[in-house]
This record gives structure tokens, sequence and C-alpha cells, in this order.
């Protein structure tokens, strides 16, 4: 359109230049023609190169017309070209940016998919860890039993039956590690888990039972037993062979708790918390002891998963430290009906 409106100017201008050059070609032929007295020589002579050079000068002014024309129509063609190229090159652009903004969403995708398949091989590698860890223990046990097969059959098959699950964890998905619930006897489990320990490594455990019965949680009894094994060889690392490990259970309101003693280096008050975390091995002389530091954290899942608490505690350096885990009392305490009159 815009095009149009100049070609139309030009004619326009032109049009207006060649009426121009007309009415001077007419008025120098009506000079010429007008009746009356006869022109001199001289004057009809000059009148005559007058129209000859207005006659030079139209077609001058029409061919530079033309030569105008012609340059304007070559810098329309030009002007067109360098629209025509313009518009190619936005829409190249155009397309470069689509292309980039696609590019750019590929690439997030790409990355959230990586973070999510990091994610899972952490969880992977720390559910391997785990069980890699637990093995030892039942497989230690089962050594150990092996040898003393005749009088130790019942505590060799649960130790049997917990490496067998603790192989189904490590084949499972991390998280996927069902508890099979059932009544457990606290008191029974932790003379059981302190019997494993004096056949492993001939530390003596004492057993203390502070009030009446019954003394029941709901849980899985090879997931506890793996929770009060882990604390007692926890406990036996960090305490002096001459002196025993302690086992206390008792009731607290609806709570049913076992604690276990040691009177070995002792933990830091700000480590206390720490020592639950997977990995963490304590600073001092709680750091050459050998182990991975998965123990703990095994323990804290476990009793989690049972809606229970797990904590410790330590009055300092050198004097010892206890590990806690309370789980909600299974039965009520069982009160006799009434207390018998004594015989006079």
């Amino acid at each position: 359109m815009l095009e149009e409106q100049f070609r139309a100017a030009e004619v326009k201008l032109a049009r207006t230049r060649g009426l121009l050059v007309a009415l001077a070609l007419l008025l120098t032929l009506v000079v010429l023609s007008l009746p009356g007295q006869p022109l001199s020589a001289e004057i009809r002579g000059a009148v005559q190169v007058l129209f000859v050079v207005q006659v030079l000068l139209a077609l001058a002014v029409v061919g530079r017309e033309l030569v105008r024309i012609t340059n304007a129509a070559a810098e329309r063609r030009a002007l067109r070209r360098h629209a025509v190229a313009l518009l190619t090159a936005h829409d190249e652009r155009r397309k470069a940016l689509e292309e980039r903004d696609e590019l750019s969403r590929t690439v997030a995708g790409l990355r959230a998919l990586n973070d999510h398949l990091r994610d899972e091989l952490h969880q992977r590698d720390e559910a391997v860890a785990s069980a890699v860890h637990e093995l030892r223990n039942p497989l230690t046990s089962v050594q150990a039993y092996g040898q003393l097969m005749s009088r130790n059959l019942q505590s060799v098959q649960r130790q049997v039956e917990q490496l067998e699950r603790l192989i189904s964890d490590l084949l499972s998905l991390p998280g996927a590690r069902p508890i099979v619930e059932s009544e457990v006897d606290l008191v029974r489990e932790a003379r059981e888990a302190a019997s494993r320990l004096r056949l492993l490594t001939d530390t003596e455990v004492a057993v203390d039972v502070d009030g009446p019965g019954p003394f029941l949680v709901r849980g899985d009894p090879g997931r506890l037993g793996q929770v009060l094994d882990n604390l007692l060889r926890n406990a036996a690392k960090f305490s002096p062979h001459d002196r025993p490990i302690e086992i206390e259970v008792r009731r607290e309101g609806e709570e049913l708790q076992l604690g276990v003693t040691d009177h070995g280096s002792g933990i830091p008050s700000e480590e206390l918390t720490l020592i639950f975390e997977r990995y963490y091995r304590g600073t001092g002389q709680r750091r050459d002891v050998v182990g991975e530091g998965i123990g703990l954290a095994v323990s804290r899942e476990i009793v989690l998963q049972h809606g229970g608490r797990i904590w410790a505690t330590s009055p300092g350096a050198g004097q010892g430290s206890t590990f806690y885990i309370a789980f909600p009392a299974a039965r009520p305490l069982e009160v006799p009906d009434h207390i018998p009159t004594a015989v006079q």
C-alpha cells in the first residue's frame, strides 16, 4: 500500500511538470500565430529559437522524469528485497527462539529425571548398606550357635529367620519392609539378646525387671530383637570387659521402657542426638572403635516403625551412657482383685 502511494505521488508530480511544459509550448505557438502586423525577422527568429529551446527543455524534462521514475522503481525493488530479507530473518529468529525454549524445557525435564534417579539410587544405596550391616549380626550368631547346636536349636532357628528376612529386605525396594505384628515379651527378648551377646563376646549382661508384668508390646519379634542386638553390641564396644552391661525393663504409665547401660567412655551432650544419624561416627575415643555408624540409625528406623521412641543419656566423659527404647504397652498392668490377709 505504501508503494502504491509513492507511485501515485510520482505520477501526479510528473503530470504537473508535463502540463507546465505543454503550456509553455502552447503560449509560444500562440505568439507565433497571432494575426496583426507581421513580426520583424529578428523577433520571429528569436521566437523560433525560443520555441526550439522550449522543445529541447521539454524533452530534457521528460527524459529526466523517465530516469527518475526508473531510479524510483529500482529503489522500490531494493526496498522490497530488504523488507523480504527482514521478514525472513525475523521468522528465522522466531523459530530459533522457539527451538531454544523447547530445548530448555527438554533440559529441565532431563534434569528433573536425573534428580529423581539420583534420589532413587541414594535410597537404594542406604537400603543395601543397612541390610549388609545387619546381615553380620545373625551370621555371627549362627556361626557361634552352630558350635552349640544341641543346646541352642531354637535360638539358631530365630537367627536364621532373621537372616532370611534381612535378605528379603535387601532385595525389596527401599521402604517396602512390612512388619509382622504380634505380642512380644520385652523381658524375654532382653534375656535372649543378653544370651546371644554373652555367647559372642563373653560380655556379662545383667537383666533387671522393675515392677510386675506383663511387659508385652505389639511388634515384630525379629525386628525388636535386632534393635536389642544393636544396642547391646554397641554397648559392648564402648564398655570395659570387667564391668557388666545392665538392662532394665520397667513400666512408665502406658509405656514400657527398656534401658541399656554401659560403663564406657560416655557421649558428649552435643552428640546425643547426632549418634542416631546414618554414618555418624562421633568424636574422640568413640571414633577409634570399629563400625560403620549404621546400627543406631537402623534401630531408630525400626523403633519409629513400631510407634516407639529411642534416645540416649550420658552423665559425661568416662561415666558411661544409657540407651532407652519405649513402646506403648500391649496390655495394662495386671493387679490382683484382692490381697490375701496374713494367717493369724
